[in-house]
């Protein structure tokens, strides 16, 4: 557990540089991992006390005498025994001496980090317990959400206060950017223009990668599938000089906040700090960047990125972040939209940002432990680290069928979705927040049903069981889907008895079916066209119509039966 806080909070990637600073371990003074951060000028001391199994993970309690036994003070004050005369470990001792060297300790803010839940003891209780320093608490439900989803979905670690290095060489009178301020949906606004060095912005995008992409409508993988990077990727090694500049129309930042000062102690440099920076365009200028700086860092050359320059726009927010936040957020996503109009991008990527994409998203990972993936490849680095199984991600478009299905819009379950993603009123009027759990049970339905459909036949040459559920399979999947969505929720049954139930009743469903005067378009001599009924308008009504059958109505009929006898 404490791995997983200074990878996704404090940004220490690599399990070598995490293990050096663990101290967990017999005479550890109550501390299981420490990190000194020079930049926020915090001392961070972690104990963790989460159980291994997954019920205790979320019940079981941090106790007083847990937090007791944190020698944080005794630690801090140089102390090497602690009240029993033992010897703190090795471990301790190498953090005691990485404190004695900070050279501005009275600068600095210790917090101890409390990972496990304290649900008994109160905030005032925390403190006096660990000697009255300032105390984080993350309990279970903050781990998943701030530590593990994170991690699992590229976003670990961003940096608060990002700094970048300007080359003033190639400017002219002493400056070093361009200010213009403007007002819009009531904040203020600041817009600076000026050229970075490429370098810069390659190893902003290889540190933080989808940290800084939330409000991009594309994730870090899905930019490296586009041409445009070959020719971003030829004018940075094949140049000589910098045409970089001239050719590339530049990447575009938002940022809560930006300072400058080109008083760096350096000739010809300077320096901005954005605070809480999201890159919004020139992503794919970022991304074919970030990968040749990654290449540069492990040869040690950055020669590539020497005298090359790109254009970047910084929009900062003036003002308190908290204020007028909702009508900031939307204003970052009018932006990031008009930014990426002018350059291909699907609209299910476009659409990634909406509210309801992002509620939905946090709803299927808190209450179902789903990964909706709003961004294509936004899990990948969950999936290639093996932290989860792809079979935990929801793709976008099999839910917005979900939950056509749902609805019994079964025709339009069938037919190309593209069009509900360019329509954002449609978009909204399919996909409910309030509707999660029957979205979250289909899904798991609809991967029992594409199972079914690739499973051996039970007979030979019948792909789709046709002898044993009818074309259900074959041309009606969504409408078996919709069915089980209904009647599985109704009746309390689980996906994988649902549908076996329904299947078994499915070839009486189609008997009857086209049976029925309002399926007559349908019939053909001696046979039934279900490729075309199944497309048809009359089967979302055919489904409600039809008296599908399960356990709890037969309990129910029989138990009727016996209160007539």
């Amino acid at each position: 557990m404490s791995h997983l806080y200074l990878k996704s909070r404090l940004g220490i990637i690599n399990f070598s540089d995490r293990i050096k600073i663990a101290t967990d371990g017999p005479n550890d003074g109550g501390i299981d991992a420490f990190y000194i951060d020079a930049r926020a000028k915090v001392i961070h001391l972690l104990q963790a006390k989460f159980r291994a199994n997954s019920e205790n993970f979320e019940t079981e309690q941090m106790s007083a005498y847990d937090l007791l036994k944190m020698d944080v003070s005794r630690i801090t004050k140089g102390q090497k025994k602690d009240e029993q005369g033992n010897s703190y470990n090795d471990q301790i001792k190498a953090l005691q001496k990485a404190i004695a060297k900070v050279p501005d300790l009275a600068n600095y803010q210790y917090k101890v980090v409390l990972l496990g839940n304290t649900e008994k003891l109160s905030k005032a209780a925390l403190s006096r317990l660990v000697e009255g320093f300032h105390v984080e608490q993350f309990p279970h439900d903050r781990v998943y959400a701030e530590m593990l989803f994170p991690v699992i979905n590229g976003t670990y670690f961003s940096e608060p206060n990002l700094s970048i290095e300007i080359d003033l060489s190639n400017v002219s009178g002493g400056q070093s950017h361009l200010d213009y301020n403007v007002r819009a949906q009531n904040q203020n606004i600041n817009i600076k223009l000026l050229f970075v060095p490429t370098r810069e912005i390659g190893r902003i995008m290889n540190s933080y990668k989808n940290s800084v992409l939330r409000f991009n409508p594309r994730s870090f993988l899905e930019l490296s599938d586009n041409p445009v990077n070959r020719d971003i990727e030829a004018s940075i090694r094949t140049a000589v000089n910098n045409e970089f500049a001239l050719f590339n129309n530049g990447v575009t930042i938002i940022s809560d906040e930006t300072k400058g000062t080109s008083n760096t102690a350096k000739r010809g440099k300077a320096q901005i700090v954005l605070k809480n920076p999201q890159l919004v365009n020139g992503g794919q200028t970022a991304h074919t960047l970030g990968r040749i700086y990654s290449e540069c860092a492990n040869s040690g050359d950055f020669n590539q990125f020497k005298s090359k320059e790109v254009l970047l726009r910084v929009i900062s927010f003036e003002g308190s972040s908290q204020a007028n936040q909702s009508s900031r957020l939307t204003l970052i996503g009018d932006i990031s939209k008009a930014s990426n109009s002018q350059t291909k991008v699907d609209e299910s990527d476009r659409r990634s940002n909406d509210p309801v994409q992002l509620k939905l998203q946090d709803l299927f990972f808190k209450d179902h432990g789903l990964y909706y993936e709003r961004k294509q490849g936004e899990f990948h680095d969950g999936i290639h680290a093996g932290y989860i199984d792809k079979a935990l991600t929801v793709d976008r478009e099999k839910l917005i069928r979900v939950g056509l299905a749902s609805s019994f819009q079964v025709r339009q379950a069938r037919s190309s979705i593209k069009k509900y993603f360019a329509d954002p009123n449609a978009l909204n009027e399919i996909l409910k927040v309030g509707d999660i759990e029957q979205y979250a049970f289909g899904y798991e339905l609809l991967s029992l049903i594409d199972t079914e459909r690739k499973a051996k036949p039970t007979s030979p040459n019948d792909r789709y069981n046709t002898k044993l559920y009818g074309q259900g399979l074959r041309y009606g999947q969504y409408a078996v889907l919709a069915t089980c969505i209904f009647n599985g929720l109704k009746h309390g049954l689980n996906a994988q008895a649902i549908l076996k139930n329904t299947l078994t009743q499915w070839r009486g469903f189609e008997s009857w079916a086209s049976k029925e005067p309002a399926n007559a378009q349908y019939k053909k001599s001696q046979s039934f066209d279900f490729p075309n009924y199944y497309k048809g308008a009359t089967i979302n009504d055919d489904l409600k119509s039809y008296n599908f059958v399960y356990p709890s109505d037969k309990k129910s009929m029989s138990q009727k039966n016996k209160n007539l006898v």
